[in-house]
């Protein structure tokens, strides 16, 4: 194998940073318009579309005066849990403020803490918070000492939605409550930014948690697209620019049109897998047969995509998921699905009071797409991995 062989510049599992990153200014300077407006934000859109990345560039490029922290929850186990987290990483960006560092001393002493890293905080003789009590004398502070934090947090409708099935729907209430109070209190406003990102629909994990959605009601949202056709050959020259295996215009047209939903992360399973072959046979010169073989060998390796299935039993109702997977199945075996197909599904499964907000879960979370009546699969390779993993459907 040569050794000299250079291999595109992507990232496939971890979040996109640093010289993998592929900036998206636009979206970036979107986001920050709304913070400096005092808003809060929600990126809802599709799985895999780079939100944590975009999230993650955010922290290492604030603006001046303003401390921005990171933190992906889906972890979290509990109300409580979420507050703590929630309360450290406020000290965490006022820990880099220069300016109030008396003020900050002051309050860290006021409740025995001694320090604070990148790590958390570290209490002196333990004492027993309510942090969302702190959290809410804390936040009026920041206006008064002249500092601005942006908090972004990732998979909250993970936690929210882990919660209540786990029977804490109470918990996921009182998560939604304070969120909503710390948005709303004028006291900070303009000092204090929340932004907000999950992959599964969070109006969806709302209503069904209180039947309502006025909680996130006042959030701004983000439209958060995939790439353009030109964005995306603009990726694909960005992501092999100085790599053994080089696309000529034609080539790149074909492995876009192979990929179809143009998201870095789809993108990069092809890249990747073209130049592993190409790699192993010592050979950079490419045909769109490679393409198509590498296509095939993307679908068969399942770990890409079961998480796709599985979360389908995550976030729905046993009744709401079968309906979905069959839906599913349906379209893979037979590209689409109209909507009285699709409503005598919803009959069989006993949906039909709710199955067009179902099928909307769908949309937002990046499986399908809804065009003249008809519902497809976004992306060929979960329709491939769809029909691969269920291959006979009943007529």
């Amino acid at each position: 194998m040569n050794t000299n062989w250079i291999s595109p510049k992507i990232i496939i599992g971890n979040h996109a940073t640093g010289e993998y990153y592929f900036p998206r200014p636009q979206l970036e300077s979107q986001i920050w318009e709304e913070i400096k407006k005092g808003n809060h934000v929600l990126i809802a859109a599709p799985r895999r579309v780079g939100k944590t990345s975009v999230m993650l560039a955010m922290r290492e490029n604030c603006p001046k005066e303003t401390q921005c922290e990171f933190r992906d929850i889906e972890g979290v186990k509990s109300d409580q849990e979420f507050f703590k987290v929630f309360f450290e990483l406020l000290l965490q960006c006022l820990s880099k403020f220069d300016k109030g560092k008396k003020w900050l001393t002051d309050f860290l002493k006021s409740i025995n803490i001694e320090e604070v890293t990148a790590e958390g905080v570290k209490f002196g003789e333990r004492k027993e918070l309510n942090y969302a009590n702190e959290i809410r004398q804390l936040l009026p502070k920041l206006m008064s000492n002249g500092v601005k934090i942006v908090l972004c947090l990732d998979e909250l409708p993970e936690v929210l939605g882990n919660l209540h099935r786990k029977g804490h729907t109470d918990q996921a209430e009182n998560i939604l409550s304070h969120l909503r109070e710390w948005r709303q209190n004028t006291d900070h406003k303009g000092h204090f930014s929340l932004v907000l990102a999950g992959s599964v629909g969070i109006h969806h994990i709302v209503k069904t948690i209180g039947g309502r959605v006025a909680d996130i009601n006042d959030l701004r949202t983000i439209p958060f697209e995939p790439l353009t056709h030109q964005e995306a050959l603009e990726y694909m020259a960005w992501a092999t620019d100085g790599a053994a295996v080089q696309y000529s215009p034609e080539l790149s047209r074909y492995l876009l049109n192979k990929v179809n939903f143009f998201i870095p992360f789809f993108i990069n399973l092809l890249l990747d897998e073209v130049d592993k072959a190409a790699r192993k046979a010592n050979n950079p010169i490419l045909s769109s047969t490679d393409i198509d073989t590498a296509f095939d060998r993307v679908v068969k390796n399942n770990d890409h995509f079961t998480d796709w299935k599985h979360r389908l039993t995550e976030y729905f109702s046993k009744e709401d998921a079968r309906f979905l997977k069959e839906v599913l199945v349906f379209i893979a075996h037979k590209d689409a699905i109209n909507m009285p197909q699709l409503y005598d599904l919803a009959l069989k499964h006993k949906v039909e009071d709710h199955y067009m907000e179902l099928m909307g879960g769908l949309e937002r979370d990046g499986y399908v797409l809804e065009k003249s009546g008809r519902y497809q699969f976004l992306s060929p390779f979960l329709q491939a991995f769809w029909k691969k993993d269920n291959p006979i459907y009943g007529n």
